[in-house]
């Protein structure tokens, strides 16, 4: 009969370390994970940055200036020949479009070359970092100065106005002025992969 009565009580105790363990299995799996970002990434913003950036639109305004120059340079040309009489000219509109084009031309070009070198010394004398955590949902931007943390940003990928994708980055403008630039030189190809994914941007071409 004691034995019988040992054994009963011998049960809840072994049910109550069960329960424990139980409990202790679920506390763990509650426990918050925290989530790595997909892609990780930093970028030097600094003068020559912004050079590789706008290497495009420099190589277009270049041209453009260059254009200009020669639609002035045919519009003195012309103007002493229709001056002197050499060659008859009846109407001379085209003339004065010329001369306006060619000036509207050369002094957009060098007003852009002008202003660009100005923000290039700038930017060279206050370069900066930004370091990138990508997510599915957003991305977190750690702004550092002098090696020292100044800010964070979350943004979602709504929050953009325009993503896409150049030949070296990958360009994320928050508005019309601003850019934040991703170097495709530090990333490597799966990287790159998994960005035109999560920013939702077309596949890369495959030669």
């Amino acid at each position: 009969m004691n034995e019988e009565l040992h054994e009963k009580n011998e049960q809840p105790v072994s049910g109550a370390v069960h329960a424990d363990a139980d409990a202790s299995r679920v506390e763990i799996k509650q426990q918050p994970v925290q989530e790595s970002p997909c892609v990780k990434t930093r970028v030097t913003v600094d003068g020559a940055l912004q050079k590789r950036i706008s290497k495009n639109a420099r190589i277009i305004l270049l041209c453009a200036m260059i254009l200009g120059i020669v639609m002035l340079i045919a519009y003195i040309a012309l103007y002493v020949v229709f001056e002197e009489g050499i060659v008859a000219l009846e109407d001379d509109s085209w003339l004065d479009l010329l001369l306006w084009v060619g000036a509207i031309l050369f002094a957009f070009g060098l007003v852009f070359f002008i202003t660009s070198g100005r923000v290039n010394k700038k930017q060279l004398s206050i370069a900066f970092v930004n370091e990138y955590e990508f997510y599915p949902e957003g991305l977190v931007i750690n702004d550092y100065r002098a090696g020292e943390h100044v800010s964070t940003a979350r943004l979602r990928y709504s929050d953009f106005e325009k993503i896409k994708e150049s030949r070296e980055f990958f360009l994320l403008y928050p508005n019309r002025v601003t850019v934040y630039p991703v170097d495709k030189k530090l990333l490597s190809e799966e990287e790159c992969a998994q960005l035109r994914t999560i920013l939702r941007l077309p596949p890369k071409k495959k030669k």
